[in-house]
Parts: C-alpha cells; sequence; structure tokens
C-alpha cells in the first residue's frame, strides 16, 4: 500500500472510496439518482483505489453540560425494508439547573417511505390528526413548505415534533448512501459534463470528486473514520436513549447547547453516520460549531464553525459561510439560509447545522428563564 498526497493508495481491486458532498438545493444523491447514464469513457486516473475523506478528526465524547442550560438533542435512524426506506427518530429538551437535569420537551415519530420517496406511513406523538394528510407527499422540494404551512404554531415554536418532521426530507436523502455502500444504485456511467457542477464546496466543477466523475463516469463511494461513542460514562443524560443501528443502517444526530449569562453561550453540532456490514459504525460527515448570542438584540455576535469529517480538499473552505450569520436576528436564521447560502463558499451538510440554528430563537429565551430560576 503506498502513500499519495495523504491518502492510502490500496492495490487494484478496490474502489476510490471518499465520502461526497451535497447540494446546497440540488442534493448529490438526488443529482446521481436522476442522472441519464452516459456510456462514454474518458481518461483519467483509475479509480481502482481505496481513499480516507479528507478531513478525520470527530470529536470523541460530548461537552459536559453547562450549568443553567438547555440542551436539544435529537436523532433519525435510517434502516430498510425491502425498497422501503424506514424512519425513526426522537428529540429531547433537557434544562441543567442547579446541577439537578429536567427534560422539558420531548417528540418522536416514525415514517415509511417508497424508493421514489413518496411518504407511505407516518406516526408521531402528537398532532396525528393534522400531519396525516402529508402520507402521499413525494418528500422533496416543497415538503418543508408544506409541513410549516399544517403546523404553524409548531413552525413558530421549534417544537420538539416540529424540528423531527423537518428533518424527513434530508434523512430520506442522505439514505442514498446506505444504497451507494450496498451497491444498489448500479453500474451505469455519469455523464459528468452535463451534471451541474459549483452548487457547493465538495462539487466545484476542478475540484477532485467533479473531475473523477468526468473521467471515469463513477460516483466515489466514501469511508470515514470510526465513530467514537458521544455519550460520556459520567453523564448518561448527555444525550437521549438511542438504540443500536443495524449493519446497512444509518443514523443523522444533532445537539445544541445554550447557556446564558451576559452573553448567551452556544455549542452545536451534528454527525451523518453509516454502519457497516461488519457492525462499525463509521463518520461520513460531522461539524461543530461555537456561537455567542446578544440577547438584547437577538442576534450572533459570533460564530464559527469547525469541520470534524469532511470528504474533499475543497470542503473545508465552507466553514467560513458560518461567519456570514453574524448580526443576522435568530429567528431569520433558516429562511436565510436556506434561500442563500448556495455555490463554492457553502456546503450542504455545513448549512443544515447553521439552519438547524433556528431553534436558538426558542432556546435562548428558555436558558434564560433557566438561569433565573
Amino acid at each position: 500500500m503506498l502513500e499519495r498526497g495523504g491518502f492510502h493508495l490500496a492495490t487494484a481491486g478496490t474502489r476510490v472510496v471518499r465520502t461526497i458532498a451535497r447540494a446546497p438545493h440540488v442534493p448529490c444523491i438526488r443529482a446521481i439518482l436522476d442522472h441519464p447514464v452516459n456510456s462514454a469513457g474518458r481518461k483519467g486516473r483509475s479509480l481502482e483505489a481505496t481513499f480516507r475523506s479528507d478531513v478525520q478528526d470527530p470529536q470523541l465524547t460530548t461537552p459536559t453540560r453547562w450549568a443553567n442550560s438547555i440542551r436539544r438533542t435529537r436523532h433519525v435512524d435510517i434502516t430498510f425494508d425491502g425498497t422501503d426506506i424506514v424512519l425513526g427518530g426522537q428529540c429531547r429538551d433537557l434544562a441543567t439547573v442547579r446541577g439537578s437535569a429536567q427534560v422539558t420537551g420531548s417528540a418522536s415519530f416514525a415514517a415509511r417511505l417508497a424508493a421514489d420517496h413518496r411518504l407511505l406511513g407516518l406516526d408521531v406523538s402528537e398532532e396525528t390528526n393534522r400531519t396525516g394528510v402529508l402520507v402521499g407527499m413525494p418528500v422533496r422540494s416543497g415538503f418543508r413548505v408544506a409541513l410549516a404551512s399544517l403546523l404553524p404554531e409548531h413552525h413558530a415554536a421549534a417544537s420538539p415534533i416540529y424540528v423531527l418532521l423537518d428533518e424527513i426530507p434530508v434523512a430520506t436523502l442522505i439514505s442514498g448512501y446506505a444504497l451507494m455502500y450496498r451497491g444498489a444504485l448500479g453500474d451505469h456511467r455519469l455523464d459528468g459534463g452535463a451534471m451541474r457542477s459549483d452548487i457547493c464546496s465538495g462539487w466545484a466543477s476542478d475540484g477532485y470528486m467533479m473531475v473523477n466523475i468526468r473521467a471515469h463516469g463513477k460516483m466515489p463511494t466514501p469511508i470515514g473514520p470510526p465513530a467514537p461513542h458521544l455519550t460520556p460514562t459520567d453523564d448518561p443524560q448527555a444525550w437521549h436513549e438511542l438504540g443500536a443501528v443495524p449493519p446497512g443502517g444509518m443514523r443523522r444526530r444533532r445537539l445544541i447547547d445554550v447557556r446564558a449569562g451576559d452573553e448567551v453561550e452556544v455549542f452545536a453540532m451534528f454527525r451523518d453516520s453509516h454502519v457497516g456490514d461488519d457492525g462499525v459504525e463509521a463518520v461520513l460527515h460531522e461539524y461543530s460549531l461555537r456561537a455567542v448570542v446578544d440577547p438584547g438584540s437577538n442576534t450572533l455576535t459570533s460564530c464559527v464553525a469547525t469541520p470534524q469529517v469532511l470528504p474533499w480538499n475543497e470542503c473545508p473552505s465552507a466553514a467560513a459561510s458560518a461567519e456570514r450569520l453574524i448580526g443576522v436576528p435568530l429567528g431569520d436564521l433558516r429562511q436565510l439560509v436556506s434561500r442563500d447560502f448556495r455555490g463554492l463558499g457553502t456546503c450542504t451538510h455545513l448549512n443544515d447545522l447553521l439552519r438547524s440554528l433556528g431553534d436558538l430563537d426558542v432556546l435562548v429565551p428558555a436558558a434564560i428563564a433557566a438561569s433565573a430560576e
């Protein structure tokens, strides 16, 4: 095995293994699934190699809970039943005041989707009567708009059930990674020259991924580092209870910590992971973020994102986009990120984390109230 450019070059018979980045508004897994077949061959570097993800620094554990704080944790698990996609997740809000912890909100859901991403069934811990109308909808563009219109009070309150259901489109899309690992995406060639590029940092037209697609007509498959266990042994309440993910399944998990004072401190993170046939969980994408909120203006005064696990050389440059949220009212964060964070200076996975900071419009007042008790 040879070293080249910081990666391990394996012997023939294996594939290039690198993590892919999704487009901000045209997710890459969808682009690959929907793209026409191209049979033309191109000259370029062989795909008969194995490459690790470019950034491999997953968090080893979860930070200690702050005193007088609010912690929101949530996860969505992605598994399969035949060709159906099965989602299930939970969200929990935990207040830590004077050394004691109290659950202040929680929700759960389960969903089943067809291979074409139509919602076949949905069970939720509340609002059953209204959410039933979502069944039959394609979980693509417009689903989140329909959800906000259906549950306006939950949208405004960033309630646990709302933020869980808001995860359904992205969780459905990243399920494509599991299909990629299983080799279920087929062996057809992709026409890289016809594919839309420069839609995020990882999809740069002259970046490693797009160059390889144009050269070989194949989407590289990701391999990330083993996933450290995030729940500290000395704090079982650091996360809500999570079961095991079966081989072939995936998990998306998020955390937001908020501590009130003269300034409001924020720590947030997310991790996407996949469990291989050997039962080993590997990280696909991971970011962490630290921010400061001015409670007087209800805006961010600092926002720094740190890449933890990312696919390509080009991906980490998107971290600087987090600073664009400084000065933005918390209530405007979701819409701003969805509308304006596109192009080479952005990353879809980071965008998801930045968009989730919209929860702060509710969590900051809760943390201030907790600190006053």
